[in-house]
């Protein structure tokens, strides 16, 4: 009877110690303690212009992430919608809130507003600007390609629209039962990074250790996604939920359409703003990368052939493995610890009431 009490009491603890890292991680206990300095530190483009050269006009599940790959490959700086929500993107949000005196202004009403105002669409295109990129592909921020169509009127267009919409929309399906498990699997083990504040350490330890997170985060480049150091990595994860998730929840930036005229419309919205000429309708299953250069005007091009297929599912974990099991580890090591520490702390009352009836008697 004992024991199954017992049993039952490590079980509450486990409950109640997992609830309140989960909180912490969610609710953010500790990100002034860990947030980096905001912003690309480059001077901005004349004209506040955006330095945008690629708009790339696809879907989730189209080969966004593979055409971000040959871009960066071929010397273009390409930002998957990832390496956007973390820079330039969460900045601008950022400082639209501290403007605003307002920290729950919701990034997708601020991308609903710069549909019809001007001014605020040209602040975001300078911390474009101020990153330096040249190409960006929209799946996750599709509500941003008006404004960035409309502020950029001579860059080129891929069209990532090869997949029937029946095709796309079974592929998408399947791809998000793969994704729920892949966002629960890091807000679960980076939780223990959220209940104490131990990312307050990772600024000292990354200047201790060359400063590559900073100077990524500065310089805006490589993107985020296109590097795997540990370091980096580390923050990249530790950061995507509050960067990016809120992205994903409704209300959402995304665009999912649910009917074949929703999907052709979509993909209409490129003819509303470019000409045929600044138009590639690529599809990943006959063109090349010769063909890519050729549109985007590279020559000599360095890279030759079909483009790879990029990875997508466990993208990280599988393309930088190193890096992915130290952070892995290190997350497991201070669930540990936390463990330990909560453990002592709920045991405190009962050492007390127990040093208190163990005292000696006084006659």
């Amino acid at each position: 009877m004992w024991r199954v009490l017992a049993w039952l009491l490590f079980l509450l603890k486990l409950m109640a110690f997992l609830a309140l890292s989960l909180h912490a991680k969610i609710s953010d206990w500790w990100h002034f303690a860990t947030e980096f300095p905001v912003g690309c530190a480059h001077p901005p483009l004349p004209g506040n212009h955006s330095g945008i050269k690629v708009l790339v006009l696809g879907l989730a599940k189209t080969g966004t992430r593979t055409i971000c790959h040959a871009l960066n490959e071929l010397g273009v700086r390409a930002y998957h919608s990832e390496d956007f929500h973390f820079l330039p993107w969460w900045d601008f949000v950022h400082e639209q809130r501290a403007g605003k005196g307002v920290d729950g202004t919701h990034s997708v009403y601020l991308a609903q507003e710069m549909q019809k105002d001007d001014e605020l669409a040209s602040r975001l295109m300078e911390k474009i600007g101020r990153c330096r990129m040249e190409a960006i592909a929209l799946d996750g921020l599709e509500t941003l390609f008006d404004p960035l169509a409309k502020a950029n009127p001579d860059a080129k267009v891929i069209m990532m629209n090869w997949r029937t919409f029946r095709q796309w929309r079974n592929s998408l399906d399947t791809f998000v039962h793969k994704l729920t498990v892949m966002v629960y699997h890091n807000i679960i083990t980076g939780s223990s990074l959220g209940l104490l504040p131990w990312l307050a350490l990772l600024q000292p330890l990354d200047r201790l250790s060359g400063g590559h997170v900073e100077h990524l985060l500065r310089s805006g480049g490589p993107p985020i996604t296109e590097v795997g150091g540990p370091m980096v990595w580390l923050y990249h994860q530790s950061m995507n939920h509050r960067r990016q998730y809120e992205c994903w929840t409704p209300p959402s930036t995304s665009i999912a359409p649910q009917t074949e005229e929703e999907y052709q419309d979509f993909y209409g919205k490129a003819k509303k703003y470019f000409s045929k000429e600044q138009i590639f309708d690529w599809d990943p299953r006959k063109n090349t990368l010769e063909e890519l250069c050729n549109f985007l005007g590279i020559d000599p091009c360095i890279k030759k052939g079909k483009v790879p297929k990029a990875i997508n599912t466990w993208i990280f974990e599988r393309d930088f493995p190193i890096a992915a099991n130290a952070v892995i580890v290190l997350r497991l090591f201070l669930h540990w610890v936390n463990w330990k520490l909560f453990d002592a702390l709920l045991s405190l009352p009962f050492w007390f009431y127990r040093a208190w009836r163990e005292r000696p008697k006084v006659d």
